[in-house]
C-alpha cells in the first residue's frame, strides 16, 4: 500500500512539475518579431480595426507597413489600427518607426493598452502610450513625441510634449521603447539605433490582465495621409528565435534608394 502511495505521490509530483515548466515557457513566450520575410513570425498577433492597407514585406523588405486611416486616433478614445500581442507580467519592448504624412492629425507607436481597466474618468479601457503625434497647420505643421494615458498626460510621469525632438511634416525616423515592471512604466526613445536611450519618464498604472501590447497607426482628421513602417518589434526581456539587432540600421533615405533599385531589376 504504501508503494503504491509512493508512486501515486510521483506521479502527481511529475504533473505538477510538467504544469509548472508549460506554465513557465507560455508566459515566458517572446513578443519579439523581426518582421522579416512575407508574414509575422511570431503567430500570436492580432488586429484591432485592422486597417485595409498593410502588409509585411510586400512594400519594403523587412518592414512592416501600415496605411493610416481617417478618423482613427489613439486619445478620448481607441480608434487607431493597432497590432497587438496578449500578454501578462513584466515586458520590455522596442521598435524603430519610419512615419511619413502630410499635415493633418496623425499617430503611431508604442502601447499597453486594457480593455477593461478603469482610465482616470471611469470609462472602461485604459492605456499607456510612447506616441508619435504629427500635426497640422494648426498646431504649426510638425510631429511631436508623447508619453500619454487616456485623455491624460500632465502628470504623474507623463509628458505632453517630449523636449528636443520637434519635425517638420514629412518623413519621421526614430526609435522608441516601452517598459513595464510590476505597474512602474518607462518609455524612452532615441534619434538613431546607436544612440543612447533617452529617458521620456516613469508613470505607475495598475492594469487587469493580460495587457495587449503592440503598435498603431491612425489619421486623427477626417481627412489626411500617413503611413507608418515598423522595422521590427523586438522583446528585450524574452529574446525572439531571430533577434532584430541582426538588421543593419535603415533610413528613409537607404529605403527609398532599395526600392529604386528593386524597380530597376524588374
Amino acid at each position: 500500500m504504501r508503494v503504491k502511495n509512493l508512486s501515486l505521490s510521483r506521479v502527481i509530483l511529475a504533473l505538477f512539475i510538467a504544469t509548472a515548466f508549460l506554465t513557465a515557457q507560455a508566459e515566458a513566450e517572446s513578443l519579439g518579431d523581426p518582421f522579416d520575410g512575407d508574414q509575422f513570425q511570431n503567430p500570436n498577433w492580432k488586429w484591432s480595426k485592422e486597417p485595409k492597407q498593410w502588409d509585411v514585406g510586400k512594400t519594403e523588405a523587412g518592414w512592416l507597413h501600415m496605411t493610416g486611416e481617417t478618423n482613427h486616433n489613439l486619445w478620448a478614445n481607441d480608434d487607431p489600427s493597432r497590432l497587438y500581442q496578449e500578454h501578462n507580467g513584466d515586458f520590455d519592448v522596442e521598435t524603430h518607426l519610419l512615419m511619413d504624412y502630410e499635415p493633418s492629425s496623425v499617430v503611431a507607436g508604442l502601447v499597453a493598452f486594457s480593455p477593461t481597466t478603469k482610465d482616470h474618468q471611469g470609462r472602461d479601457g485604459e492605456w499607456v502610450t510612447i506616441k508619435l503625434w504629427g500635426r497640422g497647420a494648426a498646431q504649426g505643421s510638425n510631429a511631436v513625441i508623447q508619453y500619454q494615458k487616456r485623455e491624460f498626460d500632465n502628470g504623474e510621469g507623463l509628458v505632453a510634449t517630449v523636449p528636443n525632438f520637434q519635425e517638420p511634416a514629412g518623413e519621421m525616423d526614430l526609435y522608441l521603447r516601452l517598459r513595464r515592471e510590476k505597474d512602474t512604466f518607462t518609455a524612452w526613445w532615441k534619434p538613431k539605433k546607436n544612440d543612447a536611450w533617452i529617458e521620456i519618464g516613469a508613470t505607475d498604472q495598475k492594469f487587469d490582465e493580460p495587457l495587449e501590447v503592440g503598435v498603431y497607426a491612425g489619421v486623427a482628421d477626417a481627412a489626411g495621409e500617413m503611413v507608418a513602417r515598423y522595422e521590427y518589434f523586438e522583446d528585450l526581456i524574452e529574446a525572439f528565435a531571430v533577434s532584430p539587432r541582426a538588421k543593419l540600421p535603415m533610413t528613409w533615405g537607404a529605403l527609398k534608394q532599395r526600392a529604386g533599385v528593386a524597380r530597376q531589376n524588374e
